[in-house]
């Protein structure tokens, strides 16, 4: 069970370029995701979308990539090789021309092929990916073993919280059997007072007509066991990996609404207020399986 929020970061440093990746994701119904990455490497942003997708199945995740450059630009100064191999051409040219005059070390400087080149990553982006991928995937890593570690505190939650409901239903079992009796006891009171006050002549057969009218009513134990599964159902759901949010939303769902049908066929205020520490405890867990993968 894991966490759609986490961050992740890997840090690399080349010849000439320091290396950030950074690595975010937060709830989303479904996957998106997006990448950030310097304009040498936009032909990579494929991979990255396939390395995210690979690992992950639900969030909005966000893959950024920064480089920086370690001082100055080697462009900016004269290659030495270059200028020796561009000063004996043109020598060799003087030379083929019987010019008397020797190459100005001025005309060698002006010329472009005595320049370094630029920097790796743009000579070779395949070349320098290599190492940037493996960054990308470190972050990645870094990010999952976050959702890990923050599904792991939701799983806690949700687990204790079922405790409450597993509690509060087994105070709902225990109160549902004095609700009859309480009724059938208020029922022979209303009838005693009748019959003393207008003479009226019930029937044990229609008494025992309307009690049984009310139990059948008021029979809450489909409702109690429906829920008592689905409690155990989310307990082994919890303990699944991959990924279990939306499963886990609809089970909240049906435990809601056999709260609700608990709450209003009781009719009792105990049974009730017992239902409402339940549905308090379940909104709690969806807010929470918004956050799960």
């Amino acid at each position: 069970m894991n966490s759609m929020t986490g961050f992740g970061r890997a840090s690399g440093r080349g010849r000439r370029f320091d290396i950030d990746v950074e690595a975010r994701s937060v709830n989303h119904r479904f996957l998106s995701v997006k990448v950030n990455v310097p304009e040498v490497f936009t032909r990579f942003e494929g991979d990255v979308d396939r390395m995210v997708r690979s690992k992950m199945e639900r969030g909005s995740v966000n893959i950024s990539i920064t480089m920086k450059k370690m001082g100055p630009d080697p462009a900016l100064y004269p290659d030495p090789r270059q200028i020796r191999d561009f000063y004996r051409r043109l020598d060799a040219i003087r030379k083929s021309l019987k010019i008397k005059e020797p190459v100005p070390f001025q005309s060698v400087l002006a010329a472009p092929p005595v320049w370094a080149s630029p920097s790796p990553a743009a000579e070779d982006p395949n070349r320098a990916w290599a190492g940037v991928k493996k960054l990308v995937e470190k972050a990645i890593n870094d990010l999952i073993r976050g959702r890990i570690r923050e599904g792991a505190g939701i799983r806690k939650d949700i687990l204790a919280r079922l405790d409450t409901i597993e509690a509060a239903a087994a105070q709902i079992l225990v109160r549902a059997p004095k609700v009859l009796e309480t009724y059938q006891r208020k029922l022979d009171e209303r009838i005693s007072a009748l019959v003393t006050a207008r003479g009226f002549d019930g029937s044990k057969a229609d008494l025992a007509k309307e009690i049984a009218l009310f139990a059948d009513k008021s029979d809450i134990s489909e409702e109690l066991q429906r829920l008592g599964a689905h409690v155990g159902s989310c307990r082994e759901m919890v303990e699944e990996p991959g990924s279990i949010g939306r499963r886990l939303d609809f089970l909240t769902q049906e435990m809601v609404r056999e709260t609700n049908t608990l709450a209003s066929k009781g009719g009792d205020a105990g049974i009730s207020e017992a239902a409402v520490r339940i549905k308090s405890e379940l909104e709690k867990i969806k807010e929470q399986a918004e956050n799960v993968e």
